[in-house]
Order: C-alpha cells, then structure tokens, then sequence
C-alpha cells in the first residue's frame, strides 16, 4: 500500500446543494467495511552483491597462468591465478641450505659443550683431591659456560632460519591466488606475462547465493525497524522484469543521507539459481505501523475536492414526496491504499454504511440518487 490515492476522482463542481430540478443520478453503491491491517510505505532500492572483492596479489612477479574468465563461477578457494615461482622457489633452497648448515654447526657446539662439561667434572675432582688449584677450576667452569652459551646461541639462530623457511614457504603459497568465497568473476584485470606487485587486482569477484536489496526508506520511517521486525519476509520486486523475491531478513543502517533524506534497509534476498543481477532497481512495500483494525471503502468511493477527499453515501430525503434517496457528502481522512481498497478515518462512518461507489464522478450533494443494484465492495 502506498500513501497516495493514485485512483482517486477529482469533482470539479461546487461543493454546495444540487441544483433545483437536478435530474437523478444512476449510481452504484458498495459497503465500508473494517478490516485489521498494516499500513505499508513503498520504496525503492537497488540490488547489490553481498560481497565483492578485488582480489589482488599478494607477491609481486609475473601471471603464470589464469584460469578463469569473466563470466565464471568459482567455489570457495578455488584456484583462479598463479604467480611466476621460479624466484620465491630459488629462495626457500638457499634458506633450507643455511637451515642444514645451522643443523651442522649445533652439533659442534653440543660435542664442545660436552667436552667442556667433561673436562670440568675432571678437574672438579682432582681438586677435590688437592691435585690442581682453584684458578683451574674456575677456568674450566669458565669453558663449560661459555661452550653452553654458544651452543643455545646456535640453536637460536636454527630457530629464525626455520622460521625464515616457513615464511617463504607461505610467500610461495600466497603465489597461487585462490578464490575467499563461491562467487562469480565480473573482471580480470590483468594477463599472463603481466608483472604484479603486491596490492595489483587481478580479478573482481562478485558472491553468489545471496543478494542484496538496498532501499531507501523516507526519514519519516526511520523508526520502522520495531514495526517491521517480525514481518521479515517482505516481497522485494525487480523492476525490470517484474519477477518477485521474498527476503529472508532485514536490517536497517542507523546512518541517513543528507541530501535525500532517507535511511537504508538492507533486504537480504535467497538467489540459489544466480539470476539476480547487481545494480538492477527494485521496490518493496514496507510495513510502517502495527496492524489495527481500520475502516476501507473501494478505490472509487473516494472522490478529491478543493476542500478534501470524500465519499458520498445515500440519506433519506428531507422532503416527503421524494421517494428516492438523496446524496450526502462526508469527509473522510485517507491512511493509505491497498490492493484496490482507501483505508481512511471518519467519525460519520460506520462498517456496513453504503457509499456511492459508481456515477460519483459529478455528482453533488443533495442530488436524488437511482440505486441501480448493489454491489459488494468487500472481497474476501
């Protein structure tokens, strides 16, 4: 339902009492009705993917290969671009040589390690036994601490030559660009043989299975979120093709545009089949209120005037020799219109009054009425 009464007459006559002598109008009559309702506000958005990412190199070096072109679908990591390896390959050999010749070296340094330990214990004893002097001792202690120190100095630096070697190991992976989610590649942006630094785009891709509704909601519904929290699956119709998505959630962005005056709604719309399109525009009917129990009348009761909208409905006729009924005018309030029905306001109404549904278009008040049938407004 929209706030405008896009199907609403317009009398053009005054507003006064038929002429004296007006003849009868043929006319045809419908009910009011009460009917609990939402009043829902329609707005209008455009498609965007879920996500959508650049993906770009991570190691620079020439494109060795791509295997994907625009167009394509991609699973989650599947393999799309690979970087030339011969240079990260060069220097994981020449790390894992210094890694052996550090292996190497600690072995020394545990044989010095234990000679000196050896050798301490040795002399330990003897002065236990008043064969050397203290100094020597000392100096011997001295050697063990040091050959220790130099054998966890070694060990150390395997440790950072290992972890270079895992580190270039990860460069060598990074070299094969893979795909972070199942998506739809929509550009290429380079070609084998091209040099890529790190950073370069190589492809754009697009996520499948979900898509995005965004809508612009008018500020005055900024506040829609409360109403709208437990009616989340709302139809979000294309534009172009006119085919219908219901969404599977709403959330609303706390952040409003200045210029147009509107807040954003994200509808997060099931795409299994991938036809939705990003950027094609869409509208949605959003609920803006809590459903209530409102009076309706047809599209056709309501008629525009200078002074408002209003419907007419039938009164018995002041003068006693007129047998037909005579038109009286009442002001109505209009909330909104849906699906062919004005829900409006009006103390003068009440659900099951008859109003003029037919032959309003100039008709005035006071104007005898010929009822030509009933017909029912309401339909179930």
């Amino acid at each position: 339902g929209v706030n405008t009464l896009a199907s609403a007459k317009v009398e053009s006559e005054p507003e006064g009492a038929a002429p004296a002598g007006m003849p009868p109008a043929n006319v045809i009559m419908g009910k009011v009705e009460k009917k609990v309702s939402q009043q829902t506000q329609r707005v209008i958005g455009t498609l965007r993917a879920k996500s959508r990412s650049q993906l770009a190199a991570r190691e620079a070096g020439a494109i060795l290969e791509i295997l994907v072109k625009e167009g394509d679908f991609v699973d989650i990591y599947a393999l799309f671009a690979v970087i030339d390896p011969r240079r990260i390959e060069a220097q994981i050999a020449e790390a894992n040589a210094s890694v052996t010749e550090a292996r190497e070296l600690i072995a020394q340094r545990s044989a010095e390690k234990t000679r000196a330990s050896t050798d301490l214990k040795m002399k330990e004893e003897l002065y236990a036994n008043r064969a050397i002097s203290e100094s020597e001792v000392l100096d011997a202690r001295r050697s063990a601490d040091v050959a220790g120190a130099i054998e966890s100095a070694a060990k150390e630096s395997l440790g950072a030559m290992e972890a270079r070697v895992d580190l270039i190991k990860v460069r060598r992976e990074d070299l094969k660009i893979r795909a972070p989610f199942a998506g739809r590649v929509v550009a290429q942006h380079t070609e084998i043989g091209e040099w890529v630094n790190p950073g370069s785009a190589v492809v754009t891709l697009l996520s499948i299975g979900e898509i995005e509704a965004w809508l612009q909601v008018p500020e005055r519904f900024a506040a829609i979120s409360s109403a709208v929290d437990a009616s989340k699956n709302i139809s979000v119709k294309l534009t172009a093709t006119g085919k219908t998505v219901t969404a599977t959630e709403l959330i609303p962005i706390p952040d409003a545009d200045r210029s147009s005056r509107t807040v954003q709604m994200i509808a997060v719309l099931p795409d299994p089949e991938n036809e939705l399109v990003p950027g094609l525009s869409v509208s949605a009917e959003l609920p803006v209120a809590e459903n209530t129990e409102q009076l309706r009348v047809p599209v056709n009761a309501v008629v525009q005037s200078y002074s408002g909208p209003g419907v007419f409905v039938p009164q018995k006729s002041p003068d006693s020799e007129m047998p037909m009924p005579i038109a009286k005018r009442i002001a109505v309030e209009v909330l909104y219109q849906e699906d062919g029905y004005v829900f409006i306001r009006s103390e003068d109404l009440k659900e099951g009054d008859q109003v003029v549904v037919e032959g309003n278009e100039r008709l005035f008040p006071s104007q005898p009425l010929m009822i030509q049938q009933a017909k029912e407004a309401a339909q179930k």
